[in-house]
């Protein structure tokens, strides 16, 4: 009995081993003839059903356009696109007016009328469900429980600001079940960057030639940023070309979003601070070169009733140059180069961060604070740093009140009259007040000279009774 079932069970692994050798020989034979696979076995299996992948696309180039043209499937959901122009070259949520089921398979086309459509590969859509963070939803186009398609376009560059149609396929099962169709105006984002650009340096040149009271032959004049935003005193203003720096960068992205969506573009809080940062910076700076840098209106009227200004204020010669922006006084001025640095760099930052999505762009918090640091140790150093003109006001001060020394003087060598004439020699009260003044009149027509490069004529020099 032993020895039978031990024969029944090496027949049994005999069977499985000639099986097995069987179905890897028929894995390795070459295809037989039509005649011989028109015959098979009696006990061949029958082949194997091929699965659908749902990674394939349902349609191919060559039946897309039967599909687009005929429309021979069943209404999808209506699409809802959250701007009035499609961007191309983005990823773009458009939404479907139906629930969302999380098994759906979904394949997009945009037909331009100009060739082909494009067809766009399944790794090119995902699909989630509408929340309460997405755009669509914020601005009341799509309920909550509705199908969101975030689709990444490819930029379109052959129609641009086009009429063209976008449809959505939802397939089940390798192939087409319901289309939904929107009439669309791709916007390429190269050429909106272009136009946009271009729109800047447009603007930019206008406010050239606004500025410009002569007319340069050379064009490029016009374009000097340094020569705009020169300050009252005729050199460059480190604190006004921030402000048209970071002005001219939100300008061309506002105009970009503009160009690719149909739509303004909203600011984020920290373009704001930064656009502010520089315009305080720029307004207390300004503030501190006029109370600094400029004569007081004290020293001025009394300049002017002297004769040493015109009546009329004189036009300041602009000779604003780059290195204005780092010096001070002919002196290399580290606050200046320490704001400067910073503000490119955020500057840079906000070109590339804001391009794909300006509302949203924020910088670091560190640095949006060093570069508001670098402001306020800018505008110190302007309080801090001593400069000519406050020696000058100090100066005329001076002069101001040895003048008003010779005036007493002269009226009490001439028995309390103002004279008529004024002779130093008449006392020796009024010969040391004369002197004293002429030496300190004649400092302070060098330094004006210095400071204005207007030459002030030794009869001015006179005291004035």
């Amino acid at each position: 009995m032993r020895i039978f079932f031990g024969f029944a069970v090496c027949m049994v692994l005999s069977l499985s081993s000639i099986e097995r050798s069987a179905a890897q020989e028929s894995n390795s034979t070459p295809p037989t003839s039509a005649a011989e696979s028109a015959a098979p076995s009696a006990g061949a299996a029958a082949p194997e059903r091929r699965r659908y992948d749902k990674r394939n696309l349902c349609i191919t180039d060559d039946d897309a356009i039967s599909e687009l043209q005929n429309k021979r499937r069943q209404i999808g959901g209506r699409l809802v696109v959250g701007s009035s122009l499609l961007p191309m070259g983005s990823t773009v949520d458009i939404g479907i007016d139906e629930p969302f089921t999380g098994n759906d398979v979904y394949f997009a086309a945009i037909d331009t009328g100009q060739g082909a459509p494009i067809i766009l590969d399944r790794p090119q859509l995902r699909a989630h469900q509408a929340g309460d963070t997405d755009t669509l939803v914020k601005k009341r186009l799509l309920a909550r429980d509705r199908t969101i398609v975030s689709i990444d376009f490819p930029d379109v560059l052959s129609a641009p600001w086009r009429q063209s149609q976008l449809y959505l396929f939802t397939c089940q099962n390798g192939s087409p079940l319901k289309v939904s169709d929107a009439g669309v105006i791709i916007s390429p984002a190269l050429y909106s960057a272009v136009v946009a650009w271009a729109v800047v340096v447009a603007s930019f040149f206008l406010a050239g030639l606004a500025f410009r009271s002569d007319h340069p032959r050379n064009v490029l004049a016009y374009f000097d940023p340094i020569a705009m935003t020169a300050g009252p005193d005729g050199k460059a203003s480190l604190g006004k070309l921030q402000v048209l720096l970071f002005s001219l960068i939100v300008f061309g992205l506002i105009t970009y979003f503009l160009l690719k969506t149909g739509a303004l573009s909203d600011i984020s809080s920290t373009v704001l601070l930064l656009m502010g940062i520089a315009g305080i910076g720029s307004t207390v700076a300004k503030g501190a070169d006029n109370s600094r840098t400029t004569l007081s209106p004290d020293s001025r009227a009394y300049l002017l009733r002297k004769g040493w200004l015109p009546s009329a204020r004189h036009t300041i010669v602009n000779e604003a140059h780059w290195r204005d922006l780092l010096t001070t006084d002919g002196e290399f001025d580290v606050y200046r180069y320490q704001s400067l640095i910073f503000s490119l760099v955020v500057a840079a930052a906000l070109i590339i961060g804001g391009i794909t999505q300006l509302s949203s762009f924020e910088i670091p918090q560190a640095l949006l604070g060093i570069l508001g640091l670098s402001q306020i140790v800018y505008i110190g150093g302007k309080l801090v740093t001593p400069t000519t003109m406050a020696d000058l006001n100090k100066a005329i001060g001076d002069m101001r009140n040895l003048e008003q020394k010779v005036r007493v003087a002269a009226v009490a060598a001439n028995n309390n009259a103002i004279p008529v004439v004024l002779d130093p020699t008449a006392s020796p009260g009024l010969q040391s007040a004369f002197d004293a003044y002429l030496a300190q009149a004649a400092d302070v027509a060098t330094l004006f000279t210095e400071q204005t490069s207007v030459a002030v004529p030794p009869e001015r020099i006179q005291p004035t009774l």
